[in-house]
């Protein structure tokens, strides 16, 4: 039995890492509490489960699988964003009682969880209590996730120090060299940490390490523009695909490389590029002003001004319609319209967003929504939500319960008197009392080894009847028929005999096998006896406890709503500053675009020595 629960407990910390349903070997459930919990867990009903718990573990109804009960309490009260309560229970019960294997995978999908929330002290103190149990992947992915922390808080000696130590297998390699690299440069130890991403740059095999080889080579790219060494920035960042998720970044900065260089005209070639892509991308908008930047540099003024005024319009046009997702945020449009595309019944730690509304403002807001921090915030909303839908429906079944226990007391009031005629009628005492007999019987006829008193009816006749004929033959005179008749009589009597002789051992057993059987019979007799007899005696006052508890919980049920609204409501407000901050930031970033395109514009028409036409008209007709 121990084996399987421990097989369970793997299985359930499995499925909470995996947040899907896996198969675990089966294991006995004697509880129906328990049983009713584990159901709804594994129909991914979490919060029903972690009610039911909660209530059984309460109420004395959860004992023999207390511990199970708790592992699993503690796994979806992680995926419902409770760490310090699933930490607690972790260490308490997998410190003890689970395997290594076991017990270190939970902390370190615990570490994840919650470096991934921002509980850097919490996924510190997870990554402390793993062991020598986890995978070789698993153990590459510590190690990582114990420099991300570092990093993350701020120590990125520490961080660099702990990964230059490690020699990370396969993948994992990539990962701990970019890391390092990007530590070093945050230490201010660049050309340590430019050698690392420029070995990460060179990289070629699966389309993530590519994706981050491509990362490694625009920050690196970057880095090098930054000292002002353009040659070598251009060579890295021609590394870099071209349909890759960072190719804007990397065709902005090859542009920048060139200009660097004094190859003005090569420059547009990247920059032209640029401008038929999203605009909302920063490096696209930079394109805008990079542009006529390079016409100007090569002193070809008319097309400057021309691009520098078709920069200025497409920026003005895209903040207005930034102003408008601003004021459609204000106005409290995105929550609800995020929500209303959510179709997925799932809750806690696994839901996410798939699909966006096709509105204005999530049109701008691609990078903000996809961000770890925003989805965590609207996880967190679509749950208060959620409790407060619950706690609606439980203030509503508040009456129905004050109305059930009411009419119980009717129905009890009414059978009570009847109950006690029955319990008044009934003599468990003397079935007692003559189970206790019939036991001593059978405990002298094995004493005495007394065979006719487990003689059966029909037996008992028949030597009765060979009494009756053993008298009559006694009565008679001597003769050859007398005499036969008398040696058939004592045959009879021997045959019978013989029986019960030979029978004894085995109706013995009957027996008392028979009165085995009636002492439980006997015992829940008396129990329910018992059980009778205390809600005769106590069930006025169970009626009103529970009266009074129903009516107490109204209150605290309507102040627990209160409490989920008001977090509910500066829940929405948090989403919505983020997503105002992000808008207004966008849009400070096109007015300083705006602002530099048109003073570039007015630098050329001062510079312009022999302004042409077309410059004029331009210049005319310039917002």
């Amino acid at each position: 039995m121990g084996r399987r629960l421990h097989c369970w407990r793997a299985g359930a910390l499995l499925m909470l890492a995996l947040g899907a349903p896996v198969r675990a070997e089966p294991t006995v459930v004697s509880e129906l509490h328990y049983g009713e919990a584990l159901f709804m867990f594994y129909q991914q009903q979490h919060f029903d489960a972690i009610t039911r718990i909660q209530a059984g573990r309460l109420s004395g109804h959860i004992r023999r699988h207390d511990d199970d009960a708790q592992l699993l309490l503690g796994g979806m009260l992680l995926s419902w964003g409770q760490h310090e309560e699933a930490a607690e229970i972790f260490r308490r019960l997998l410190d003890t009682g689970a395997r290594a294997e076991v017990r270190d995978r939970a902390w370190l999908y615990l570490a994840r969880i919650s470096y991934q929330r921002g509980a850097l002290a919490q996924a510190a103190s997870a990554l402390d209590a793993i062991g020598n149990g986890l995978t070789a992947g698993m153990a590459a992915e510590k190690r990582l996730l114990e420099a991300q922390v570092l990093m993350a808080a701020g120590q990125y000696d520490r961080a660099a120090r702990a990964l230059e130590r490690w020699d990370a297998p396969g993948d994992w390699r990539a990962y701990a060299r970019y890391n390092l690299g990007v530590a070093m440069v945050r230490q201010g130890r660049v050309e340590e940490g430019s050698a690392h991403l420029a070995h990460v740059g060179r990289l070629n095999g699966s389309d993530e390490v590519r994706a981050l080889a491509d990362r490694a080579n625009v920050a690196l790219g970057f880095s090098l523009l930054q000292r002002n060494e353009p040659a070598e920035a251009r060579e890295v960042l021609q590394r870099v695909r071209l349909n890759g998720p960072h190719s804007n970044s990397a065709l902005l900065g090859f542009g920048w490389a060139e200009s660097a260089l004094e190859r003005h005209h090569e420059s547009l070639t990247p920059w032209m590029a640029l401008r038929d892509r999203d605009l909302l991308d920063p490096a696209v908008q930079e394109s805008l002003l990079a542009i006529p930047y390079a016409f100007a540099s090569l002193n070809a003024h008319g097309q400057a001004a021309e691009f520098y005024v078709a920069a200025v319009r497409s920026l003005n046009a895209e903040i207005a319609r930034l102003e408008d997702a601003i004021a459609a945020v204000r106005n409290g449009e995105l929550v609800p319209a995020l929500l209303a595309m959510d179709s997925s019944e799932d809750s806690g730690l696994h839901w996410q967003l798939d699909a966006l509304p096709d509105r204005i403002e999530s049109r701008y807001l691609y990078q903000l929504l996809a961000s770890h921090e925003f989805q965590e915030g609207l996880k967190n909303y679509r749950d208060l939500d959620f409790l407060s839908g619950v706690l609606r429906n439980w203030a509503d079944n508040l009456g129905a319960f004050a109305d059930m226990v009411a009419t119980q007391k009717i129905a009890w009031e009414h059978h009570a008197p009847r109950a006690a005629e029955l319990m008044e009628a009934s003599d468990v005492a003397s079935l007692r009392s003559r189970h206790a007999q019939l036991a001593e019987r059978v405990g002298a006829t094995a004493e005495h080894y007394d065979t006719r008193s487990l003689a059966s009816g029909e037996e008992l006749m028949q030597l009765r009847e060979l009494d009756e004929v053993a008298e009559r033959l006694a009565g008679l005179a001597d003769t050859p028929e007398v005499d036969e008749l008398r040696q058939r009589e004592r045959v009879l009597r021997g045959v019978l005999l013989w029986r019960l002789n030979a029978e004894f051992p085995a109706r013995l057993w009957q027996q008392r096998r028979e009165l085995r059987d009636l002492d439980p019979v006997v015992s829940e007799m008396q129990a329910r006896e018992a059980r009778i007899e205390a809600l005769l005696e106590g069930a006025e006052g169970r009626f009103e406890a529970q009266a009074l508890r129903i009516a107490s919980l109204g209150p605290r049920v309507a102040g627990l709503l209160l409490d989920v609204g008001g977090a509910s409501v500066r829940q929405r407000q948090h989403l919505e500053a983020m997503a105002i901050d992000s808008l207004e930031t966008q849009v400070a970033r096109l007015r300083s675009h705006e602002v530099q395109a048109r003073f570039a514009l007015a630098r050329i028409y001062d510079r312009a020595s022999d302004p042409r036409e077309d410059i004029a008209r331009i210049g005319r007709t310039a917002p």
